[in-house]
C-alpha cells in the first residue's frame, strides 16, 4: 500500500497542472469609427467592450479624451460599456480606454482619433451596415402587439445608395414592409418581405440614392408588434462611418406611416445598408 501511495503521489507531482489565468483586462472600442468627423458641442455616443480571457471579472472600464491626463468611469454593464462625450473644442481628439478587474488596472488598449468639427471621410467597404461594429446591449422582445412602423433616422457623409436594411426580430416573425423616407416624409422606396426568425436582410430591389447633408428614415411596418427594442441607446450621436445618427434616432408610429415619435432614446434595430 505504501508503494502504491508513493506511486500515486509521484504521478500527481509529475502531471502537468493548468496554470491559473493571470488578469490581463483589455478594453475594445466599436464606435465612433476611426478618423470620423463629429460636430462640436453635440453629445457623442461611445460604445465598447472589455474582456479578461477565461478569468473574466471585468469590474470597470475607464475612458480618457485628453491623452490619458484624466480618466472617467463609463457606464459598464459586465463586459459592455457606453459613454456619452460632448466635445467642446475643435480639432483632433484621441479616445483612450482601459479595463479593470478587482486586482488589476489593465494597460491602455484603445487609442482612436476623431476630428471635432472636421470634414474627414474615412474609407469604408463598398457595402456597409449601420451597426457593422457594435457591442450587444440589453434588448427586450417587446410584448406590444399593435400595428406599428419602426425606424431609425440617419444621414450619410458621402454620396451613395441605400440598397436595403437588416432588422433584428422580436416575437413577431411574419411578413413586414421595408421603407425609406425623406426627412419630410416622402416615401422613396417600399419592399414587402416574407417572415423570418431572428435577423433578416431585406433588399430594396432598386438602390435609393442618398446625399450627404440630408436626413433619411429607414423603417419597417409590422402589423402586430412583436419587435425588438433597446431603451436608452441613442442618448448621443452615433458616428459609424458613413452613417451619422442623431440623439433619439429611433422612431415609431402606431398604425403605420412616416414614423416621428420617440420613446426613451429607443433603438428598434433597424439597420440601413449603404453602398458606395
Amino acid at each position: 500500500m505504501r508503494r502504491l501511495a508513493a506511486l500515486l503521489l509521484a504521478l500527481v507531482l509529475l502531471s502537468p497542472t493548468p496554470a491559473f489565468a493571470a488578469d490581463s483586462p483589455q478594453a475594445t472600442l466599436f464606435s465612433p469609427t476611426a478618423e470620423v468627423s463629429v460636430p462640436l458641442d453635440e453629445p457623442l455616443l461611445v460604445i465598447g467592450g472589455a474582456y479578461n480571457g477565461e478569468a473574466g471579472g471585468i469590474t470597470e472600464v475607464e475612458i480618457s479624451t485628453d491623452d490619458g491626463a484624466t480618466w472617467t468611469s463609463t457606464d459598464a454593464r459586465s463586459e459592455n460599456w457606453t459613454f456619452v462625450f460632448t466635445p467642446d473644442t475643435p480639432g483632433p481628439v484621441t479616445i483612450k480606454a482601459r479595463a479593470h478587474t478587482a486586482s488589476t488596472v489593465g494597460p491602455i488598449t484603445v487609442s482612436r482619433t476623431i476630428h471635432v468639427g472636421g470634414t474627414t471621410l474615412p474609407p469604408v467597404p463598398s457595402e456597409t451596415f449601420l451597426f457593422l461594429q457594435h457591442i450587444p446591449q440589453p434588448d427586450v422582445k417587446d410584448s406590444d402587439d399593435q400595428a406599428v412602423e419602426l425606424g431609425v433616422r440617419t444621414s450619410v457623409d458621402r454620396p451613395g445608395s441605400l440598397v436595403g436594411m437588416h432588422i433584428r426580430r422580436g416575437n413577431y416573425t411574419g411578413p413586414v414592409t421595408a421603407k425609406v423616407w425623406s426627412s419630410t416624409g416622402v416615401l422613396l422606396a417600399a419592399r414587402e418581405a416574407p417572415g423570418a426568425q431572428y435577423g433578416q436582410r431585406i433588399d430594396f430591389g432598386t438602390p435609393v440614392p442618398v446625399a450627404p447633408g440630408n436626413e433619411y428614415v429607414v423603417s419597417y411596418y409590422t402589423p402586430s408588434g412583436g419587435y425588438l427594442s433597446t431603451e436608452n441607446y441613442f442618448v448621443g450621436r452615433l458616428a459609424q462611418t458613413p452613417f451619422h445618427t442623431p440623439v433619439n434616432a429611433g422612431v415609431y408610429r402606431y398604425g403605420g406611416g412616416f414614423p416621428t415619435d420617440t420613446w426613451n432614446a429607443g433603438n428598434y434595430w433597424v439597420e440601413p445598408i449603404f453602398q458606395s
